[in-house]
């Protein structure tokens, strides 16, 4: 599914600040789109399953929940999740843009978690009707309504919490889920010290490195188990652990059930909703 309105004009006034596009879409698992040489600020924010970016050389994985702000360029998007990704996105392009890139903190990958902006919900909702309607009238309302998106998006950048230490380090763990990781190789990966990292995690997540390792594989685990039929022992494998024991018991420690006691659980319910 793509639901993707347009708006083009040759207008005076309009070259400064314009939607290139707004839209809602949905993306099999594996699906990928790569741009090249953008001029437009792309924002994208996913409600359903998981994206993955691929900006100058780094890598960012967008959870639901969760939008970026991907800076004009070269960028790859792609799917992931088991049940690929949904999402809502848009486009600002003009000389405003251009011209204030670095000054509004918009000139590179930003990941905005947990993202909910009652703001920007109306704003979006607003831009969409009136790219729908395409009403020449309020032409200067659109302008000034593009420019209140691009100072709230501005906001949001300079706002995030998150270093980009963290970022890599949460990417990074993200997806490498199989590989025996250990604190030293997330600090390689993220390109921080050990105690810079450890303190960003307990800082802005209120966790650790590998206490967040740990709470992403079980999560990892619980889609499995809810989604696949692979067997306890390759979802152990899938969620780095060698031994099959080891993983149920960390799993029952953190669920407080088996993985095989979690499967029947959820087939049961299934069975009755049936």
């Amino acid at each position: 599914m793509d639901n993707t309105l347009q708006w083009f004009l040759s207008m005076p006034g309009t070259s400064y600040l314009w939607l290139a596009f707004i839209g809602k879409s949905y993306w099999n698992k594996g699906f990928w789109m790569h741009h090249l040489n953008t001029n437009y600020l792309d924002f994208e924010l996913v409600t359903e399953g998981e994206m993955t970016v691929q900006c100058r050389g780094q890598r960012y994985l967008i959870p639901a929940g969760s939008a970026v702000l991907i800076p004009p360029g070269e960028s790859k998007l792609s799917a992931n999740g088991i049940g690929g990704c949904r999402k809502f996105y848009l486009g600002i392009r003009g000389l405003i843009l251009n011209n204030n890139l670095t000054g509004m903190s918009l000139d590179k990958v930003c990941v905005l978690n947990d993202f909910h902006n009652p703001e920007f919900d109306s704003l979006s909702a607003a831009l969409w009707r009136m790219t729908e309607e395409k009403n020449l009238e309020n032409i200067r309302e659109y302008c000034a309504k593009v420019y209140q998106m691009l100072l709230l998006l501005s906001h949001c950048a300079v706002q995030q919490p998150h270093p980009e230490e963290l970022q890599r380090a949460t990417t990074f763990i993200c997806h490498h889920l199989a590989d025996p990781l250990d604190l030293t190789e997330i600090c390689k990966a993220s390109h921080c010290g050990r105690s810079t990292l450890q303190w960003q995690f307990k800082h802005y997540m209120n966790s650790s490195p590998i206490r967040y390792l740990v709470e992403t594989r079980m999560r990892y685990a619980v889609t499995l188990l809810e989604n696949t039929t692979l067997s306890i022992k390759e979802i152990a494998q899938k969620c780095g652990y060698a031994d099959p024991l080891y993983f149920s018991n960390t799993f029952r420690n953190h669920c407080g059930q088996s993985p095989r006691a979690y499967r029947k659980l959820i087939v049961y319910s299934r069975k009755d909703k049936i």
